[in-house]
């Protein structure tokens, strides 16, 4: 099975490349796409920005307080496992 999911993985990637020269072939529509490009990325950045000021604004966590939440849960959930089998450990010893 993932035998065949490299290989189709491959393919998309040959397949993306050749489609992604074809477009570059002509110095106008490369052109044309970066502009594209370029457009979705400032959009994207006006919404990032927008919606962050609407989360300030609203007293919400922004999304680096959810990414440091996030870390420290996972820590918490580790350290939960270290002291669950230390006690474990303990209680088979009386």
């Amino acid at each position: 099975m993932a035998g065949v999911k490299q290989k189709l993985r491959d393919e998309g990637l040959k397949l993306g490349m050749k489609a992604m020269s074809k477009l570059m072939e002509d110095p106008d529509r490369a052109q044309k796409l970066m502009t594209a490009v370029q457009k979705v990325q400032d959009g994207k950045q006006s919404l990032d920005e927008t919606t962050a000021r609407l989360r300030n604004t609203a007293g919400l966590p922004s999304r680096e307080d959810f990414k440091t939440m996030g870390k420290r849960v996972g820590k918490l959930r580790r350290d939960v496992r270290k002291l669950a089998s230390q006690l474990d450990g303990v209680l088979q010893t009386l």
